[in-house]
């Protein structure tokens, strides 16, 4: 039998998370080195965003979005199979100018079979930490 952990997460209350969907994040996320275990939540209401939660502190989650779908000619030039690994963009909802933005220089790599995961810095310009995506409209 799979071993469970239940985890009260700040946006999707409790949740029941299996072993296999766990990724250890050996380095952990930019800014959170010390958090290593996540799970990759897709929520219907919320697609095409992720959810990247981390199980050591669940207060701490990332939205993620498929590169591809802010840049279809994103090309981080690295190494990856895309038979065995996902790729990701950490998404910031909503800065101080209410705008919303992709963190194309630093995706984040899942490899579904060793259940890891990594972010890491794209050695080229090409792409911004800080890419707009879209801005709140008032009400």
């Amino acid at each position: 039998m799979k071993d469970k952990r239940v985890v009260k997460t700040l946006h999707f209350g409790e949740i029941e998370v299996d072993d296999q969907h766990i990724f250890n994040f050996a380095d952990g996320m930019l800014g959170f080195e010390q958090l290593h275990d996540y799970v990759l939540i897709s929520e219907e209401s919320t697609v095409p965003f992720k959810w990247l939660i981390s199980l050591d502190e669940p207060a701490i989650g990332f939205p993620l979005l498929s590169p591809w779908h802010i840049d279809i000619f994103y090309d981080p030039k690295i190494d990856y199979d895309i038979n065995k690994q996902a790729l990701f963009v950490v998404i910031t909802l909503e800065d101080d100018n209410g705008e919303m933005s992709a963190n194309l220089r630093a995706p984040v790599i899942f490899d579904v079979e060793k259940q890891t995961g990594e972010q890491i810095i794209l050695p080229s310009d090409k792409y911004s930490t800080n890419f707009i995506i879209g801005k709140k409209t008032k009400q």
